[in-house]
């Protein structure tokens, strides 16, 4: 049965900032790079980190760019010009591995023109998933290939590695504590010892690192593309399956994010890149979050209850 969680969930405390409209020097700064006149401005869904509008510019035909900027910054994020130069440098990279994602367009990181730092890029088709996609018989397995094409890219090269920092967990556990709303403290005790125990050995690829379904945009039961690659890094291909993978348990079920996980390992051949230990970790670097409320624990901890049984 499909749970009622949102598909946005990617981080419990990740509530959407309000629409914020785009600054005049902004807008003339699309002007001035997309050579249109703006017909009109729409506020998409909004991140704790940063705003994002569609704009529409005239031509023939008219064409809608996305105008993203910095809505506030969390500890653990970057400046909001490092986000935007790493998130423009990984989107000409996408462009040129041949993955469905925005295009760059234009970047403005030091906010000269835009007055904050600021990103331009073409508009991807399509919403984020419903319960309607989920049910889609290949849901995780379009989910699995997306993820197994990103990580195939090679983030590597010259263009693109001064810009991709190695991946970092956000949790230190230099003083860990479970979740405020929950009554199962031992639990998350073990799965505090878990992680500093050491990851299973693994190369670094290119990582989403926020590698979600409400980071993915659908058709119909198509997935049309993957967005918001702001944190994007180099790291173990693990990481991404436990995030997605809690999210999936999390607001649709634990099967579901078993299937998603079979589906990879189809695809990664004879090296699988699941394992349990990755979905400890994605689960722990979750804290400490206020937002890991009754709801939301009443499937995250069965899932990480499950995790740590297969360690």
């Amino acid at each position: 049965m499909l749970a009622q969680q949102p598909f946005l969930l990617h981080s419990p405390d990740g509530r959407p900032c309000p629409p914020a409209t785009p600054a005049s020097a902004a807008l003339a700064w699309v002007r001035a790079r997309t050579g249109g006149r703006v017909l009109s401005a729409e506020p998409l869904a909004a991140g704790a980190v940063h705003h994002n509008v569609a704009i529409t510019v005239d031509g023939n035909p008219p064409r809608r760019v996305v105008l993203r900027w910095s809505a506030g910054q969390r500890g653990q994020d970057d400046a909001p010009r490092e986000a935007i130069l790493r998130e423009a440098a990984v989107l000409s990279l996408l462009e040129r591995a041949g993955l469905r994602a925005p295009r760059l367009v234009a970047a403005d990181p030091l906010g000269a023109e835009c007055g904050v730092p600021t990103l331009l890029m073409t508009y991807l088709e399509g919403r984020q998933p419903d319960a309607d996609t989920a049910r889609s018989p290949d849901f995780v397995a379009q989910l699995a290939a997306a993820a197994h094409d990103i990580h195939c890219v090679d983030g590597t090269g010259a263009s693109a590695g001064a810009a991709l920092p190695p991946f970092r967990l956000y949790n230190d556990l230099v003083d860990p504590r479970p979740p405020r709303h929950s009554d199962r403290p031992a639990l998350w005790e073990r799965a505090f010892a878990a992680v500093p125990v050491g990851a299973p050995a693994a190369p670094a690829v290119f990582l989403h690192r926020d590698y979600h379904a409400g980071n993915t945009l659908w058709s119909g039961s198509t997935l049309t593309g993957v967005v918001d690659w702001n944190t994007a890094s180099l790291g173990p291909a693990g990481f991404d399956l436990g995030h997605m993978r809690w999210n999936l348990a999390v607001s649709v079920g634990r099967d579901v994010a078993d299937r998603f996980a079979s589906h990879y390992d189809l695809l990664a051949g004879r090296e699988p890149a699941y394992h349990p230990y990755w979905d400890v970790v994605a689960v722990v670097d979750l804290l400490p979050e206020d937002g890991l409320g009754p709801a939301v624990l009443e499937r995250l901890e069965p899932f990480l209850e499950a995790a740590l049984a297969r360690l």
